[in-house]
């Protein structure tokens, strides 16, 4: 395939059509399902070396991003995503394959069901259906199979969650900003509800720049109730309290689901290296895995093992500085790419990101944002600490996002770990 004859900046980015950055092209790997065979994995660590800079990052949607990608070296890459049935048939198919789900409800015995064949029917509906492709590219659906890693933290335009009755399992589809709200179906009807509710989203948000971008947007102007009838669609409150999220405890590390072992670890903020994602494929493979599951918690899981296989794979994965203890301070912080890998960065914000974390004890969300600008790209949602890189040093936004007033400016990292260490005494609640 060929590259796209016009390379936008600032949107989401994908495979087919790659977002400029300060170091190269972006390009974004959708995932289906978040699940890679090693083979795939193995694939992706040679194409990150030879097309791009050697820099994978696992995304908040479960997918992977390979960075510094030469415009000359696109279609070659795009060739072998295509032999590894990673690409889709054109750009806008791509742009609005955007499902997030459950990265285990296969293998987890307290899911309710296997989320993988629910994600491809709503796949091929996304793909197949044109009317659909108007949808914003950040628009997304997410998947719940529930289980010990629901994902009842992340949020997405249109979600299912997944939920049991003596009749089977059905779903409740809720919209962001509207969680008490819900229309039920069965898991065979999961993509024409979807596509409904979204067809829904188009016609209320009409066009012109004011148009609301995302479902939350057009929750707050029309309710959820009205975007339910436009879809011809029943609502009700939602049978169960449904979000509730995962916790790290219950993925990091070595884990058992049913008979299976697993291997959960987290690269610092999301980010590895070619050297890294080889050699998790390559001691993965050793040990006997299935295969690799990617989560929006910027971590992966190693799937199917043995005992034995997943002490070795996870002592493997310690030793090449992996995060396995979910009580590590960097899970806390959250960091985007910053100077130079984006050029509206005024720093280089993940090695200060590194220093920072050293002063944030471990907490059970996020607590602190580096941002290399005011976009804040990396955490759109208001954090304890949100820290906006400047040349001379960095605002801090306390409660708020990266776009918020800060509180302090112009601080150097000495003063920021200060100020943390006084602020918290070394114990976080928040």
């Amino acid at each position: 395939m060929s590259a796209p004859a016009s390379l936008r900046k600032g949107w989401c980015p994908g495979a087919l059509v790659p977002m400029s950055a300060g170091d190269g092209l972006l390009v974004r790997i959708r995932v289906s399902g978040g699940r890679l065979d090693l083979d795939s994995v193995a694939t992706i660590a040679d194409c990150a070396a030879r097309f791009g800079n050697g820099i994978i990052e696992i995304s908040s949607r479960a997918n992977l991003q390979l960075r510094g990608i030469s415009e000359t070296g696109l279609s070659g890459l795009q060739r072998r995503l295509d032999e590894l049935g990673l690409l889709d048939a054109d750009a806008a198919a791509e742009n609005v394959r955007n499902i997030v789900a459950s990265p285990l409800a296969d293998i987890d015995p307290s899911a309710v069901l296997d989320t993988a064949p629910i994600v491809a029917a709503l796949e091929a509906r996304l793909g197949d259906d044109p009317s659909l492709h108007r949808l914003p590219a950040k628009f997304g659906f997410l998947i719940d199979g529930g289980g010990v890693l629901p994902l009842g933290d992340i949020e997405a335009d249109i979600r299912f969650e997944a939920l049991r009755s003596k009749g089977g399992p059905y779903f409740a589809a809720t919209l962001a900003g509207a969680g008490d709200v819900a229309a039920l179906c069965a898991p065979r009807e999961v993509p024409d509800v979807a596509a409904a509710l979204a067809l829904a989203f188009l016609r209320g948000a009409g066009a012109g720049e004011d148009a609301p971008r995302r479902m939350r947007g057009l929750v707050a102007l029309r309710g959820a109730a009205s975007i339910f009838r436009a879809a011809d669609l029943g609502s009700s409150t939602p049978p169960a309290s449904l979000r509730r999220g995962a916790e790290r405890r219950d993925f990091l590390g070595v884990q058992t689901f049913g008979a299976s072992y697993c291997v959960g670890a987290a690269p610092s903020f999301g980010r590895m290296t070619t050297g890294d994602l080889r050699l998790l494929a390559q001691e993965a493979r050793r040990c006997a895995a299935a295969d690799v599951r990617l989560t929006p918690w910027r971590a992966f899981i190693v799937a199917g093992l043995d005992r034995g296989g997943a002490e070795s794979l996870g002592a493997a994965l310690g030793r090449r500085g992996f995060i396995l203890d979910p009580a590590d301070p960097r899970l806390a912080v959250v960091a985007c790419s910053g100077a130079p890998a984006c050029a509206n960065a005024a720093r280089a914000v993940q090695a200060e990101a590194l220093e920072l974390a050293r002063s944030v004890p471990a907490a059970r969300g996020i607590a602190l944002h580096v941002s290399g600008c005011e976009k804040g790209c990396a955490h759109s949602w208001p954090a304890p600490f949100t820290l906006v890189a400047r040349k001379g040093g960095y605002d801090l936004v306390v409660n708020g996002k990266a776009s918020d007033e800060p509180a302090h400016k112009a601080l150097s990292v000495e003063q920021i770990a200060s100020l943390l260490a006084h602020e918290h005494g070394g114990d976080v609640s928040w």
